[in-house]
């Protein structure tokens, strides 16, 4: 240890440590890294709610491919000089897959980050639980599986993403939904 006590040694080591130290703290994770704050989102967000401010997020959607089964000649069929198939053609099934729509970057509202905390994942995986989308403790961390889970719920309604969208939040009962302005 009498290396880290040269007073060149301690400046240059003193911030590359304490990043790693950051690194190992305990409570909720980080907010993904698309999440975006915003005093109002983009025009093209459909929440009339959102543009007013919030947070959004963009995802992307992977393209849709649907199995194309189909029949190839490798051989054509040979014929005699009047024209009567004397060999058959040989043909040969082959399967692929095909683009049926392209990948799209989605644009949607979410909980901002602070709301994100502890309690409020705890709150989401119990929702989970009860609509049998998600098996695991309800411990408050925003998991893989908790992300799973949230796909699950939102992939019916349109949205194949794990971050959870406001609406989401708001049908789960754990985001308020706001009133509608006569």
């Amino acid at each position: 240890m009498a290396f880290l006590r040269s007073a060149s040694l301690v400046p240059a080591l003193a911030l590359p440590l304490a990043v790693v130290l950051a690194g190992c703290q305990s409570g909720a994770p980080a907010a993904p890294d698309m999440v975006q704050r915003a005093d109002t989102a983009p025009a093209t967000l459909n929440d009339a709610a959102a543009r007013s401010g919030g947070c959004w997020a963009t995802d992307v959607i992977p393209a849709r491919l649907e199995r194309v089964i189909e029949e190839v000649e490798v051989t054509p069929a040979r014929r005699d000089a009047r024209g009567r198939i004397i060999e058959p053609a040989v043909r040969v099934q082959g399967e692929h897959l095909r683009e049926a729509g392209p990948a799209e970057e989605r644009l949607f509202a979410v909980p901002c980050p602070e709301q994100m905390d502890a309690d409020f994942i705890a709150s989401l995986q119990r929702a989970l639980q009860a609509r049998g989308l998600y098996s695991g403790p309800a411990h408050g961390v925003l998991d893989a599986a908790t992300g799973d889970a949230v796909r699950r719920y939102q992939a019916p309604q349109g949205l194949d993403s794990a971050i959870l969208s406001l609406d989401a939040a708001q049908q789960l009962g754990l985001a308020a939904v706001p009133r509608e302005r006569l």
